[in-house]
């Protein structure tokens, strides 16, 4: 993939987002959809770091950026449409933008693997897991796109919570879930297990929190994971939930996971990255 093609979906990018703001200064739509796109940038930035890191030439690493430009694109049509970001409440905002890449023929000149890997990435950047049969290349950029959003939302969410928690009635942005006093025992459970927490049964801006705690167990690279170290994602989600034995227990399985995590080495474990 050249940088003539990457500039090009760029320019798409921006001219196909723009008739989704509102001009008659509806900030609750305005402020959402910026929300987005800023968000998608962030993760354009977050592509090319771990690009870095993993090793990739140049056209790899444009191909991972072009992903990352497009993984959200969904987001505005079902925002404007249903005035969410849920997808239990709306439709599955990465399915509805696989759909708009294929109306919109954004991706026609690339090559035929190229398509595939960007369509693919797209597809699963939201699900649960990465289904199996996807391999080689494929799954790499899958990955990393999936490693780069979490990034992103993660610093998102816990400036968020931060700015909510100190003035709940004037914060302007979607409030997905409600602000009650308690969590779901069956997420606490699934996160003491160290397994993947289901988004469908997040009920309570807690379980957001337990949900994004529990996306450590999903993440593939050491980079990610010293990133969100470093920055102390974990701890301040953490220090935002009822402060029981069985919270701070799975807290803790959390953070020893993460410390045996950061030792591994990324160049190495993607040799041969485009095989397969």
């Amino acid at each position: 993939m050249d940088q003539k093609q990457l500039d090009r979906l760029t320019e798409w990018f921006g001219g196909y987002i723009q008739p989704f703001y509102s001009p008659d200064g509806d900030e609750f739509l305005n402020g959402n959809l910026r929300l987005k796109e800023c968000h998608t940038h962030r993760v354009c930035g977050y592509t090319r770091q771990l690009a870095g890191q993993l090793g990739l030439d140049e056209n790899e690493t444009r191909l991972a950026e072009t992903i990352a430009l497009l993984h959200d694109i969904g987001r505005f049509e079902q925002f404007a449409r249903y005035r969410t970001y849920k997808d239990t409440a709306s439709e599955n905002h990465s399915l509805l933008g696989l759909r708009i890449l294929r109306a919109e023929k954004c991706l026609e000149g690339l090559a035929e693997e190229e398509k595939r890997i960007i369509e693919t990435a797209v597809e699963h950047h939201n699900a649960l897991r990465i289904p199996e049969g996807i391999e080689g290349g494929t799954l790499l950029f899958a990955k990393i796109i999936r490693d780069a959003d979490k990034l992103d939302i993660y610093d998102l969410t816990v400036e968020n919570f931060r700015r909510y928690h100190e003035d709940p009635t004037g914060y302007k942005l979607e409030i997905e879930f409600p602000d009650e006093p308690y969590y779901s025992p069956e997420l606490l459970d699934t996160l003491q297990r160290g397994e993947l927490l289901d988004y469908r049964l997040v009920r309570t801006m807690n379980d957001v929190k337990l949900l994004e705690i529990g996306w450590v167990y999903d993440v593939y690279f050491a980079f990610t994971l010293r990133q969100i170290a470093e920055k102390r994602y974990i701890e301040q989600l953490a220090e935002r939930l009822p402060a029981t034995k069985e919270v701070q227990r799975a807290v803790r399985g959390v953070m020893r996971y993460m410390h045996r995590r950061t030792e591994q080495t990324d160049y190495n474990g993607a040799a041969g990255k485009l095989s397969g």
